[in-house]
Protein backbone atom coordinates (compact mmCIF):
# COMPACT_ATOMS: atom_id res chain seq x y z
CA UNK A 1 0.00 0.00 0.00
CA UNK A 2 1.19 3.45 -0.57
CA UNK A 3 1.03 5.81 2.37
CA UNK A 4 1.11 9.67 2.55
CA UNK A 5 0.05 11.62 5.29
CA UNK A 6 -3.37 13.34 5.22
CA UNK A 7 -3.22 16.30 7.68
CA UNK A 8 -1.09 14.65 10.72
CA UNK A 9 -3.02 10.80 9.74
CA UNK A 10 -1.19 8.83 7.68
CA UNK A 11 -3.23 7.76 5.16
CA UNK A 12 -4.06 5.32 2.01
CA UNK A 13 -6.78 5.25 -0.64
CA UNK A 14 -7.02 1.30 -1.43
CA UNK A 15 -9.88 2.70 -3.82
CA UNK A 16 -11.79 5.32 -5.71
CA UNK A 17 -13.96 7.40 -3.26
CA UNK A 18 -12.68 5.07 0.08
CA UNK A 19 -10.09 6.87 2.55
CA UNK A 20 -8.04 4.99 5.67
CA UNK A 21 -6.55 6.81 8.17
CA UNK A 22 -4.31 6.12 10.94
CA UNK A 23 -2.81 8.25 13.96
CA UNK A 24 -0.33 6.76 16.86
CA UNK A 25 -1.70 7.67 20.45
CA UNK A 26 -0.36 6.48 23.51
CA UNK A 27 -2.57 8.68 26.30
CA UNK A 28 -4.66 5.91 26.53
CA UNK A 29 -4.41 2.37 26.84
CA UNK A 30 -7.64 1.78 24.25
CA UNK A 31 -7.75 2.11 20.79
CA UNK A 32 -10.61 3.11 18.41
CA UNK A 33 -11.64 1.65 14.74
CA UNK A 34 -14.39 4.31 13.12
CA UNK A 35 -15.44 3.66 9.62
CA UNK A 36 -18.18 6.55 8.01
CA UNK A 37 -20.41 5.89 5.21
CA UNK A 38 -20.91 9.21 3.72
CA UNK A 39 -24.03 10.70 1.37
CA UNK A 40 -25.73 13.75 0.44
CA UNK A 41 -28.78 14.07 3.36
CA UNK A 42 -32.24 13.12 1.22
CA UNK A 43 -35.61 13.04 2.73
CA UNK A 44 -36.87 9.42 2.95
CA UNK A 45 -33.73 8.21 2.32
CA UNK A 46 -32.67 9.82 5.43
CA UNK A 47 -35.07 7.37 7.52
CA UNK A 48 -33.99 3.98 5.84
CA UNK A 49 -30.29 4.86 6.76
CA UNK A 50 -31.52 5.90 10.49
CA UNK A 51 -33.70 2.53 10.26
CA UNK A 52 -30.56 0.65 8.77
CA UNK A 53 -28.07 1.29 11.39
CA UNK A 54 -30.65 0.13 13.79
CA UNK A 55 -30.71 -3.31 11.68
CA UNK A 56 -27.04 -3.42 11.63
CA UNK A 57 -26.36 -3.14 15.28
CA UNK A 58 -28.51 -6.36 15.53
CA UNK A 59 -26.67 -9.64 14.40
CA UNK A 60 -24.70 -10.27 11.77
CA UNK A 61 -23.60 -13.57 9.37
CA UNK A 62 -21.57 -14.87 11.83
CA UNK A 63 -23.10 -13.63 15.02
CA UNK A 64 -27.15 -13.39 14.01
CA UNK A 65 -28.21 -12.21 17.34
CA UNK A 66 -27.76 -9.30 19.55
CA UNK A 67 -26.93 -11.86 22.04
CA UNK A 68 -24.09 -13.43 20.30
CA UNK A 69 -22.54 -9.97 19.05
CA UNK A 70 -22.11 -8.93 22.83
CA UNK A 71 -20.80 -12.26 23.22
CA UNK A 72 -18.05 -11.47 20.76
CA UNK A 73 -17.44 -8.14 22.01
CA UNK A 74 -16.59 -9.23 25.77
CA UNK A 75 -14.59 -12.06 23.85
CA UNK A 76 -12.44 -9.34 22.63
CA UNK A 77 -11.58 -8.41 26.26
CA UNK A 78 -14.92 -6.22 26.62
CA UNK A 79 -14.56 -4.81 22.95
CA UNK A 80 -17.57 -2.33 23.01
CA UNK A 81 -19.57 -1.81 19.58
CA UNK A 82 -21.93 0.57 18.11
CA UNK A 83 -23.32 2.00 14.79
CA UNK A 84 -25.46 5.12 14.11
CA UNK A 85 -26.14 7.94 11.93
CA UNK A 86 -24.57 11.24 12.39
CA UNK A 87 -24.27 14.17 10.03
CA UNK A 88 -21.98 17.15 8.72
CA UNK A 89 -23.77 20.06 7.28
CA UNK A 90 -25.54 18.43 4.20
CA UNK A 91 -24.11 15.10 4.45
CA UNK A 92 -25.90 11.95 6.13
CA UNK A 93 -22.81 9.42 7.38
CA UNK A 94 -23.81 6.03 8.95
CA UNK A 95 -21.10 5.56 11.41
CA UNK A 96 -19.44 2.18 12.98
CA UNK A 97 -17.42 2.16 16.18
CA UNK A 98 -15.04 0.00 18.17
CA UNK A 99 -13.45 0.20 20.94
CA UNK A 100 -11.20 -2.22 22.21
CA UNK A 101 -7.76 -2.46 24.45
CA UNK A 102 -4.45 -2.55 22.80
CA UNK A 103 -2.64 -5.43 22.11
CA UNK A 104 0.61 -4.09 23.88
CA UNK A 105 -1.57 -4.19 27.14
CA UNK A 106 -2.46 -7.83 26.74
CA UNK A 107 -1.03 -11.47 26.75
CA UNK A 108 1.97 -11.66 24.36
CA UNK A 109 0.10 -12.88 21.39
CA UNK A 110 -2.93 -11.64 21.28
CA UNK A 111 -4.66 -10.29 18.03
CA UNK A 112 -7.26 -8.07 19.09
CA UNK A 113 -6.96 -5.41 16.66
CA UNK A 114 -7.29 -8.21 14.13
CA UNK A 115 -10.02 -9.30 15.75
CA UNK A 116 -12.16 -6.17 16.58
CA UNK A 117 -11.64 -4.44 13.07
CA UNK A 118 -12.60 -7.88 11.45
CA UNK A 119 -15.43 -7.69 13.99
CA UNK A 120 -16.84 -4.28 12.88
CA UNK A 121 -16.46 -4.72 9.11
CA UNK A 122 -18.31 -8.24 9.96
CA UNK A 123 -20.92 -5.83 11.64
CA UNK A 124 -21.32 -3.28 9.09
CA UNK A 125 -21.09 -5.46 5.27
CA UNK A 126 -22.39 -8.97 6.22
CA UNK A 127 -25.48 -8.13 8.10
CA UNK A 128 -28.14 -10.98 9.51
CA UNK A 129 -30.02 -12.31 6.56
CA UNK A 130 -32.84 -14.51 5.59
CA UNK A 131 -33.57 -15.81 1.83
CA UNK A 132 -31.04 -13.32 0.60
CA UNK A 133 -32.45 -9.83 2.41
CA UNK A 134 -32.31 -8.46 5.87
CA UNK A 135 -34.09 -10.23 8.56
CA UNK A 136 -37.75 -9.02 8.38
CA UNK A 137 -38.45 -9.54 12.19
CA UNK A 138 -35.37 -7.43 12.97
CA UNK A 139 -36.53 -4.63 10.85
CA UNK A 140 -40.13 -4.81 12.46
CA UNK A 141 -38.41 -4.72 15.86
CA UNK A 142 -36.63 -1.31 14.70
CA UNK A 143 -39.03 0.13 12.95
CA UNK A 144 -41.40 0.23 16.34
CA UNK A 145 -38.19 1.43 18.41
CA UNK A 146 -37.13 3.80 16.30
CA UNK A 147 -40.66 5.26 16.10
CA UNK A 148 -41.18 5.03 19.46
CA UNK A 149 -37.56 7.70 19.66
CA UNK A 150 -38.90 9.91 17.50
CA UNK A 151 -42.14 10.59 18.66
CA UNK A 152 -40.39 10.87 21.96
CA UNK A 153 -38.53 13.92 21.12
CA UNK A 154 -41.70 15.68 21.22
CA UNK A 155 -41.13 15.24 24.98
CA UNK A 156 -37.82 16.66 24.93
CA UNK A 157 -38.61 20.07 24.56
CA UNK A 158 -35.46 21.65 24.04
CA UNK A 159 -34.87 18.86 21.30
CA UNK A 160 -38.15 19.95 20.02
CA UNK A 161 -37.69 23.31 19.62
CA UNK A 162 -34.02 22.58 18.02
CA UNK A 163 -35.71 20.22 15.24
CA UNK A 164 -39.03 22.72 14.70
CA UNK A 165 -36.55 25.72 14.54
CA UNK A 166 -34.39 23.87 12.03
CA UNK A 167 -37.06 22.57 9.79
CA UNK A 168 -38.25 26.36 9.44
CA UNK A 169 -34.79 28.50 9.29
CA UNK A 170 -33.63 25.96 6.57
CA UNK A 171 -37.08 25.23 4.78
CA UNK A 172 -36.33 24.32 1.27
CA UNK A 173 -32.86 23.21 1.76
CA UNK A 174 -31.01 20.08 2.81
CA UNK A 175 -30.51 21.49 6.37
CA UNK A 176 -34.42 21.18 7.45
CA UNK A 177 -34.18 17.14 6.90
CA UNK A 178 -33.55 15.34 10.16
CA UNK A 179 -30.48 12.86 9.80
CA UNK A 180 -32.67 10.49 11.98
CA UNK A 181 -35.62 10.42 9.58
CA UNK A 182 -39.28 10.99 10.06
CA UNK A 183 -42.21 8.38 11.15
CA UNK A 184 -44.21 8.69 8.06
CA UNK A 185 -41.47 7.29 5.89
CA UNK A 186 -41.27 4.20 8.55
CA UNK A 187 -44.75 2.16 7.04
CA UNK A 188 -43.07 2.12 3.80
CA UNK A 189 -39.95 0.48 4.51
CA UNK A 190 -39.31 -3.38 4.19
CA UNK A 191 -36.55 -6.29 4.23
CA UNK A 192 -36.31 -5.76 0.09
CA UNK A 193 -36.08 -2.09 -0.07
CA UNK A 194 -33.77 -1.84 3.05
CA UNK A 195 -31.61 -4.67 1.40
CA UNK A 196 -31.18 -2.80 -1.27
CA UNK A 197 -30.21 0.80 1.00
CA UNK A 198 -27.51 -0.89 2.33
CA UNK A 199 -25.95 -2.66 -0.93
CA UNK A 200 -25.92 1.07 -2.41
CA UNK A 201 -24.55 2.30 0.51
CA UNK A 202 -21.61 -0.42 0.32
CA UNK A 203 -21.30 0.64 -3.16
CA UNK A 204 -22.30 3.93 -3.96
CA UNK A 205 -21.23 5.76 -0.40
CA UNK A 206 -18.12 7.63 0.21
CA UNK A 207 -16.07 5.86 2.71
CA UNK A 208 -13.98 7.45 5.16
CA UNK A 209 -12.21 5.49 7.92
CA UNK A 210 -10.01 5.38 11.06
CA UNK A 211 -7.43 3.51 13.80
CA UNK A 212 -6.77 5.47 16.25
CA UNK A 213 -5.11 5.00 19.77
CA UNK A 214 -1.82 3.08 20.64
CA UNK A 215 -1.78 1.19 17.26
CA UNK A 216 1.29 1.29 15.18
CA UNK A 217 -0.25 3.29 11.59
CA UNK A 218 0.91 1.30 9.33
CA UNK A 219 -0.11 -2.27 10.81
CA UNK A 220 -3.40 -0.60 11.97
CA UNK A 221 -4.08 0.64 7.81
CA UNK A 222 -2.94 -2.66 6.49
CA UNK A 223 -5.23 -4.65 8.91
CA UNK A 224 -8.19 -2.41 8.19
CA UNK A 225 -7.98 -2.36 4.29
CA UNK A 226 -7.84 -6.54 4.71
CA UNK A 227 -11.03 -6.43 7.28
CA UNK A 228 -12.75 -3.62 5.05
CA UNK A 229 -13.48 -5.79 1.87
CA UNK A 230 -16.14 -3.37 -0.39
CA UNK A 231 -17.43 -2.92 -3.35
CA UNK A 232 -14.93 -0.81 -5.92
CA UNK A 233 -16.51 1.50 -8.31
CA UNK A 234 -17.70 5.18 -8.64
CA UNK A 235 -18.73 6.76 -5.08
CA UNK A 236 -21.46 9.71 -4.86
CA UNK A 237 -18.58 13.01 -4.36
CA UNK A 238 -20.19 15.68 -1.64
CA UNK A 239 -22.47 18.28 -2.58
CA UNK A 240 -21.04 21.15 -2.17
CA UNK A 241 -22.25 23.28 0.65
CA UNK A 242 -23.80 26.77 0.17
CA UNK A 243 -24.28 29.24 3.09
CA UNK A 244 -27.67 30.07 3.64
CA UNK A 245 -28.87 33.56 2.38
CA UNK A 246 -29.89 36.89 4.19
CA UNK A 247 -33.69 37.53 4.31
CA UNK A 248 -35.29 40.66 3.38
CA UNK A 249 -37.49 40.22 5.86
CA UNK A 250 -37.19 38.06 9.47
CA UNK A 251 -39.01 35.34 9.35
CA UNK A 252 -40.94 35.13 12.83
CA UNK A 253 -42.69 31.67 13.64
CA UNK A 254 -44.29 30.29 17.05
CA UNK A 255 -45.51 26.87 17.95
CA UNK A 256 -47.97 27.02 20.77
CA UNK A 257 -47.44 23.90 23.61
CA UNK A 258 -47.83 23.80 26.62
CA UNK A 259 -44.28 23.83 28.81
CA UNK A 260 -42.81 25.06 31.53
CA UNK A 261 -40.42 27.06 29.52
CA UNK A 262 -40.92 28.83 26.39
CA UNK A 263 -37.89 27.87 23.93
CA UNK A 264 -36.89 30.73 21.91
CA UNK A 265 -34.32 30.21 19.02
CA UNK A 266 -32.40 33.01 16.87
CA UNK A 267 -30.69 32.79 13.43
CA UNK A 268 -28.37 35.42 11.94
CA UNK A 269 -26.63 35.08 8.50
CA UNK A 270 -23.15 36.06 7.33
CA UNK A 271 -20.98 34.33 9.22
CA UNK A 272 -18.18 32.53 7.76
CA UNK A 273 -18.23 28.80 7.19
CA UNK A 274 -15.45 26.57 8.78
CA UNK A 275 -12.50 27.09 6.42
CA UNK A 276 -13.21 30.78 4.84
CA UNK A 277 -10.58 33.14 6.36
CA UNK A 278 -12.99 35.19 8.69
CA UNK A 279 -13.97 32.05 10.24
CA UNK A 280 -11.90 32.55 13.23
CA UNK A 281 -13.34 36.29 13.74
CA UNK A 282 -16.74 34.93 13.46
CA UNK A 283 -15.38 32.44 16.55
CA UNK A 284 -14.54 35.73 18.74
CA UNK A 285 -18.00 37.13 17.74
CA UNK A 286 -19.95 34.22 18.91
CA UNK A 287 -18.01 33.57 21.90
CA UNK A 288 -18.37 37.08 23.27
CA UNK A 289 -22.14 36.99 22.02
CA UNK A 290 -23.48 33.82 23.83
CA UNK A 291 -20.73 31.15 23.71
CA UNK A 292 -19.04 31.74 26.96
CA UNK A 293 -20.30 31.99 30.53
CA UNK A 294 -18.46 35.99 30.39
CA UNK A 295 -20.93 36.38 26.96
CA UNK A 296 -23.01 39.04 26.97
CA UNK A 297 -26.57 36.86 26.36
CA UNK A 298 -25.74 35.31 29.74
CA UNK A 299 -24.37 38.13 31.69
CA UNK A 300 -27.50 40.45 30.28
CA UNK A 301 -30.20 38.15 29.56
CA UNK A 302 -29.43 35.64 32.55
CA UNK A 303 -27.69 37.46 35.70
CA UNK A 304 -28.56 41.32 35.33
CA UNK A 305 -32.40 40.59 34.29
CA UNK A 306 -33.13 37.17 35.66
CA UNK A 307 -35.14 36.24 32.10
CA UNK A 308 -33.35 32.89 31.36
CA UNK A 309 -32.90 29.37 32.72
CA UNK A 310 -30.46 28.85 29.76
CA UNK A 311 -29.13 31.48 27.40
CA UNK A 312 -25.96 30.77 24.83
CA UNK A 313 -24.97 31.07 21.16
CA UNK A 314 -23.00 28.86 18.74
CA UNK A 315 -22.03 28.88 15.44
CA UNK A 316 -23.54 26.64 12.47
CA UNK A 317 -19.63 26.02 10.83
CA UNK A 318 -21.28 24.61 7.64
CA UNK A 319 -23.87 27.18 6.42
CA UNK A 320 -22.39 30.56 8.13
CA UNK A 321 -25.50 30.83 10.23
CA UNK A 322 -24.84 31.77 14.31
CA UNK A 323 -27.60 30.63 16.46
CA UNK A 324 -29.13 31.96 19.94
CA UNK A 325 -30.90 29.50 22.01
CA UNK A 326 -32.76 30.30 25.54
CA UNK A 327 -35.12 28.97 27.90
CA UNK A 328 -37.49 31.15 29.63
CA UNK A 329 -40.37 31.87 32.07
CA UNK A 330 -43.26 31.88 29.62
CA UNK A 331 -44.45 35.21 30.85
CA UNK A 332 -40.99 36.30 30.47
CA UNK A 333 -40.82 35.49 26.72
CA UNK A 334 -41.70 38.71 25.54
CA UNK A 335 -39.11 40.61 27.05
CA UNK A 336 -36.05 38.20 26.64
CA UNK A 337 -37.01 38.03 23.00
CA UNK A 338 -36.67 42.07 23.07
CA UNK A 339 -33.63 41.77 24.96
CA UNK A 340 -31.63 39.37 22.85
CA UNK A 341 -32.42 41.25 19.87
CA UNK A 342 -31.36 44.98 21.48
CA UNK A 343 -27.91 43.21 22.51
CA UNK A 344 -27.04 42.00 19.43
CA UNK A 345 -27.49 44.93 18.35
CA UNK A 346 -25.71 46.69 20.97
CA UNK A 347 -22.66 44.53 20.28
CA UNK A 348 -22.67 44.96 16.41
CA UNK A 349 -23.16 48.89 16.52
CA UNK A 350 -21.32 49.52 20.01
CA UNK A 351 -18.10 46.62 20.05
CA UNK A 352 -17.18 45.30 22.57
CA UNK A 353 -14.22 45.90 25.36
CA UNK A 354 -10.48 44.70 26.14
CA UNK A 355 -11.62 42.13 28.21
CA UNK A 356 -14.22 40.88 26.54
CA UNK A 357 -12.33 39.71 23.26
CA UNK A 358 -9.27 38.83 25.84
CA UNK A 359 -11.89 36.03 27.23
CA UNK A 360 -12.80 34.80 24.03
CA UNK A 361 -9.13 34.42 23.03
CA UNK A 362 -8.46 32.55 25.81
CA UNK A 363 -11.45 29.71 25.69
CA UNK A 364 -11.51 29.48 22.13
CA UNK A 365 -7.67 28.66 22.06
CA UNK A 366 -8.22 26.43 25.25
CA UNK A 367 -10.98 24.65 23.35
CA UNK A 368 -8.75 23.97 20.24
CA UNK A 369 -5.97 22.70 22.26
CA UNK A 370 -8.33 20.46 24.18
CA UNK A 371 -9.20 19.39 20.75
CA UNK A 372 -5.86 17.78 20.08
CA UNK A 373 -6.11 14.90 23.16
CA UNK A 374 -8.86 13.55 21.03
CA UNK A 375 -8.81 11.28 18.82
CA UNK A 376 -12.48 11.08 18.38
CA UNK A 377 -12.73 14.74 17.79
CA UNK A 378 -9.34 15.03 15.43
CA UNK A 379 -11.01 12.13 13.00
CA UNK A 380 -14.67 13.65 12.84
CA UNK A 381 -12.63 16.97 12.59
CA UNK A 382 -10.96 15.55 9.47
CA UNK A 383 -14.15 14.09 7.76
CA UNK A 384 -15.74 18.03 7.67
CA UNK A 385 -12.83 19.57 6.58
CA UNK A 386 -12.59 16.70 3.68
CA UNK A 387 -16.22 17.40 2.74
CA UNK A 388 -16.02 21.01 2.84
CA UNK A 389 -12.63 20.91 0.67
CA UNK A 390 -9.72 22.11 3.00
CA UNK A 391 -7.34 20.51 4.92
CA UNK A 392 -5.57 22.82 8.43
CA UNK A 393 -4.52 20.95 11.27
CA UNK A 394 -5.69 21.72 14.69
CA UNK A 395 -2.22 23.97 15.64
CA UNK A 396 -2.88 25.94 12.37
CA UNK A 397 -6.09 26.66 13.87
CA UNK A 398 -5.07 27.80 16.98
CA UNK A 399 -2.48 30.11 15.54
CA UNK A 400 -5.26 31.57 13.28
CA UNK A 401 -7.28 32.29 16.50
CA UNK A 402 -4.58 33.65 18.61
CA UNK A 403 -3.79 35.88 15.54
CA UNK A 404 -7.30 37.43 15.33
CA UNK A 405 -7.42 41.75 15.59
CA UNK A 406 -10.51 42.95 17.02
CA UNK A 407 -10.89 45.08 14.09
CA UNK A 408 -11.40 41.58 11.99
CA UNK A 409 -13.96 40.42 14.98
CA UNK A 410 -15.92 44.15 14.52
CA UNK A 411 -15.65 43.01 11.23
CA UNK A 412 -17.57 39.98 11.25
CA UNK A 413 -20.32 41.27 13.53
CA UNK A 414 -21.22 43.80 11.16
CA UNK A 415 -21.61 41.12 8.13
CA UNK A 416 -24.52 39.31 10.19
CA UNK A 417 -27.84 40.19 9.54
CA UNK A 418 -30.79 38.72 11.41
CA UNK A 419 -32.78 35.70 9.45
CA UNK A 420 -35.05 33.57 11.53
CA UNK A 421 -37.05 33.66 15.00
CA UNK A 422 -38.67 31.20 16.45
CA UNK A 423 -40.60 30.19 19.82
CA UNK A 424 -42.27 26.92 21.51
CA UNK A 425 -44.21 27.39 24.23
Amino acid sequence: MKTSRYREFLSVVPSPGVRLCALFSDRFKTARARVYFLEPIVQGIATQNALLARVLRSGSERYPTRRELARAGEELYGASLSVGVTRFGDVQALVGTIEFPSDRFLPKGSKELEGALGLLAEVLTRPATEQSVLRADFIEQEKFQHEQELRAIADDKPAWAALLAAQRTYAGTPGAISEQGRIEDLPAIDAPMLTERHRLLLGNAGVMAFVTGPVKEERGLAVLARALDLPRGKRVVAPEHRPLPHRKTVSRDRVKAQTEQTHLHFAWTGAGAYGDKSFAACLYADAIFGGLSTSRLFKVVRETHGLAYAVHSGLQRVRGVMQARAAVDPGKAEQAVKLIRSEFSRLVKGGFNDDEFAAARESLIESRKSALDSMTARSSDLVLQSLLGFRQKPEAQIKEIAAVKPAQVRAALKRLRPHSEFRLG
